[in-house]
């Protein structure tokens, strides 16, 4: 069976400084490996003609479709779809039906229509103009040489629209390719390496299937995609038992979703104590529509004040062993679970960094976790700036609950 790749070019010269990132090319990327179609290369290029044209070239040279994002404006640097037709050697035509839209829109806004937007309703001859509903310049679906050139809006709404929408179906029409079936698991407090060295010894290829390991501070995430869904399935059940008390759970999700969900399930409460988190921890819960239901409520209690004043951890207790200590977090965990008369209660402190506090190292972090019942300290040790300390915090707060409370 023969691959079919692609091949991604973003365009615009503020995608190459430090200010903005291209994030249109994982939506692309997703789609299209859904559809069976290999992503090969990717390309990012400014507002420059001839590298622009560079660009294509070299995408159509190495890549059965070509799709790019940006440059269908009606400003002087929105110059994609000419280099593309002196390209494929043929004429920008005007497109009375965009033009009328065209009109029609700014009609609708009471905006007089500005000359310059007639540009966006040129369109290679023979190709296929995609509509844009949420936007104004239409997308552009073009046979080159035996290749298949898809030029799309870089505004990421009106990219998704097409993509969703048109895109889809007309590649799917073009190629007819098999779909690949994938399933994405979930992994918690447990090293990429480990996942990464464990899955060597199963044998993957020789049943078609292939794996990815994509890992952040939060999550290591393994999918494994194959034209099977019986097999992937399969060994998606077989990587699952290498790791059973780290999964927490398929597709794109995060802990604070299995947790949460796990809570509402289970008829639980919780609420949250943090130091060097600053409420990061009750930030992910409540970024999650229906969190209502199961957060009761947190307490940031940055200064020692703070923690002995309103969570009533004692005196005696900070001047003993430090806010950085696993007492300090038994009693933070503990009370802001009567504070708020919830089922479950999260303790975290520790030092972010970068410097040192109470002679004390970054990184390092005490975690509890607790019930009415029992209470969980653990210590931590974690690497990296202030934001990644904080970040392993409340990954692994949250999974101190799911594992020793929410089974």
């Amino acid at each position: 069976m023969k691959t079919i790749k692609a091949e991604l070019i973003a365009i615009g010269s503020e995608l190459l400084g430090t200010s903005k990132i291209d994030t249109n090319s994982l939506f692309i990327t997703k789609h299209l490996n859904e559809l069976g179609i290999e992503v090969a290369y990717k390309t990012v290029v400014g507002d420059e003609r001839l590298s622009l044209k560079k660009a294509f070239e070299t995408a159509l040279n190495r890549a059965d479709i070509v799709i790019s994002t940006g440059g269908l404006g009606p400003t002087e640097d929105d110059f994609t779809k000419d280099v593309v037709a002196e390209l494929c050697g043929v004429n920008l035509v005007l497109n009375n039906d965009i033009l009328e839209k065209l009109k029609e829109r700014f009609a609708k806004r009471k905006i007089d229509f500005p000359e310059n937007s007639k540009k966006m309703a040129l369109i290679p001859e023979n190709a296929i103009p995609i509509p844009n509903s949420p936007g104004a310049a239409p997308g552009v679906f073009l046979e080159c040489n035996g290749k298949t050139i898809i030029l799309l809006p870089g505004v990421p709404r009106e990219m998704k629209y097409m993509i969703e929408n048109f895109v889809v179906e007309k590649l799917n029409e073009r190629y007819k390719l098999p779909k690949k079936f994938s399933i994405s698991m979930n992994f918690a407090s447990i090293p990429e390496a480990i996942i990464d060295n464990t899955l060597k010894e199963i044998e993957f290829e020789k049943q078609g299937i292939t794996y990815a390991i994509l890992a952040s501070l939060r999550k290591v995430q393994v999918i494994l995609s194959g034209y099977q869904k019986e097999k992937v399935e399969e060994f998606s059940k077989k990587v699952i038992l290498k790791f059973p008390e780290a999964f927490f759970g398929y597709g794109d999700i995060f802990l604070e979703n299995a947790v949460l969900e796990l809570l509402i399930k289970q008829n639980k409460t919780v609420a949250f104590a943090e130091s060097c988190t600053g409420g990061w921890l009750g930030k992910l819960i409540t970024d999650i529509p229906g969190s209502s239901k199961a957060f009761l409520g947190g307490v940031v209690s940055y200064s020692n004040e703070a923690k002995i004043n309103i969570l009533n951890v004692p005196k005696e207790t900070i001047e003993k062993f430090g806010a950085v200590s696993p007492q300090t977090a038994f009693y933070m965990a503990n009370n802001v679970r009567k504070l708020f008369n919830s089922d479950f209660g999260i303790g975290i402190t520790g030092v972010a960094g970068p410097s040192q506090s109470e002679k004390k190292p970054a990184g390092l972090v005490f975690i509890a976790a607790c019930s009415k019942e029992k209470t969980v300290v653990k210590k931590y040790n974690f690497r990296g700036d202030r934001e990644m300390v904080k970040q392993q915090s409340t990954s692994r707060a949250l999974d101190l609950l799911r594992r020793e409370f929410l089974k």
